[in-house]
């Protein structure tokens, strides 16, 4: 008979392959989102990522109304009430001007190379490579707690247990319900203004957003019921349990710093954890939804002078995903999904460093198309506007 442990992981990796598929086909890219929006006055890209946000918000708040999902300690522990406001906003601004230079966030190049593009590859080891330094050496404890430890703000002297939007406001379950109900809908809102007008464009950003937010429901309902329960009670019981367990849902940058740690001892079962397992899987869900989709296409390596943008970009990426404790998907999705404050800071914080990063690009004159290079084929990248 197969261990919890496994069966939770075998799990988690159909709903990596479901946001790997559903990413790839509706293309959401938030850099991308940004650039369309603010060059060409569209919305696509930015309108899936908001369907996936609401999607998140509505379905992890019915969990835990619902289900009893215990959202209070997860990890990472995004409604700490520690509020580490300096973490979020710093690492948040490093992470959006990384994630232009280096053309997507983590899970946009893990898409981009599952249909194909090799730059994607050497970028995503560089962040990994990064992200590992960053959470598994002394870099973080030696060059940057001493001075980002200070920002912080603990609530619990406020008589705050946690930093999520319910408890900041003193109120219990019925009004976590329905603070998540409004911010949920909101999004949903704000993304059916921004449609394109193409009905078969508007349908794949639905499905695709609807599947991405979803699936991030879904994992926290894997991780904290039963399954994850009974996972966590067989690990007790393990002379070595696995790394990571808990309730938890999908982020892409620190974990990975989990691959490259699996990687250097593959033998180890142990070393196998949800983030391995969510980064395998929707490098693998893009893979085959693009072959299904006809869009695979090897493309080769850029110019040299794009090599060195997308690798520094690679390393701040790294630096600043860890940093700030989550990415846009980590806060923007799986955060923000528990309405926690930190992850609506990190997310504004993100969105910030890329718009600035783009208006740099605009300003002197080199912009690209977000997300696209020379050899991006044309069904995934839109021609570049006046900027």
């Amino acid at each position: 008979m197969m261990e919890p442990t496994m069966i939770l992981l075998l799990a988690v990796l159909g709903l990596a392959l479901v946001f790997g598929a559903a990413a790839q086909f509706s293309r959401v890219c938030v850099p991308s989102g940004l650039s369309d929006w603010m060059f060409r006055g569209e919305h696509g890209r930015l309108a899936a990522y908001f369907i996936a946000i609401g999607v998140a918000v509505i379905g992890t708040g019915l969990l835990q109304a619902l289900a009893g999902i215990d959202l209070n300690d997860t990890k990472p522990p995004y409604r700490s009430p520690e509020f580490a406001w300096g973490r979020y906003a710093i690492g948040g601004f490093l992470f959006g001007v990384g994630m232009v230079l280096a053309r997507g966030c983590p899970v946009r190049n893990l898409v981009k190379l599952g249909q194909g593009n090799l730059q994607s590859l050497p970028v995503l080891v560089v962040m990994a490579v990064t992200a590992y330094a960053m959470t598994r050496t002394s870099l973080y404890a030696k060059w940057f707690l001493p001075w980002v430890g200070g920002l912080s703000l603990n609530l619990t002297p406020f008589g705050i247990a946690h930093q999520d939007l319910a408890s900041l406001l003193g109120g219990g379950a019925g009004l976590a319900l329905a603070l998540a109900l409004a911010v949920g809908l909101a999004f949903l809102a704000l993304a059916a203004r921004s449609l394109p007008p193409s009905a078969a464009r508007r349908s794949a950003i639905w499905l695709g957003g609807v599947l991405i937010g979803a699936t991030v429901a879904a994992a926290y309902w894997l991780t904290g019921g039963p399954l994850g329960q009974k996972a966590l009670e067989t690990a007790e019981m393990m002379e070595t349990p696995p790394e990571g367990l808990g309730i938890q849902s999908f982020t892409f940058a620190a974990p990975l710093g989990d691959v490259v740690h699996y990687l250097g001892q593959p033998t180890a079962t142990s070393a196998i954890t949800f983030g391995v397992v969510a980064v395998a899987g929707v490098l693998l869900g893009a893979l085959l939804s693009a072959v299904v989709r006809r869009e695979f296409a090897v493309q080769r390596f850029g110019a040299p002078r794009e090599w060195a943008r997308t690798l520094g970009g690679a390393v701040l990426v790294g630096v600043g995903s860890v940093l700030a404790m989550g990415c846009t998907v980590g806060h923007g999705l799986s955060g923000i999904a528990t309405l926690a404050l930190g992850s609506f800071v990190g997310l504004a914080a993100i969105l910030a460093g890329a718009w600035s990063a783009l208006k740099l690009e605009s300003l002197l004159g080199q912009r690209a198309p977000v997300g696209c290079e020379a050899s991006t084929p044309a069904q995934d990248c839109p021609a570049p506007g006046n900027g």
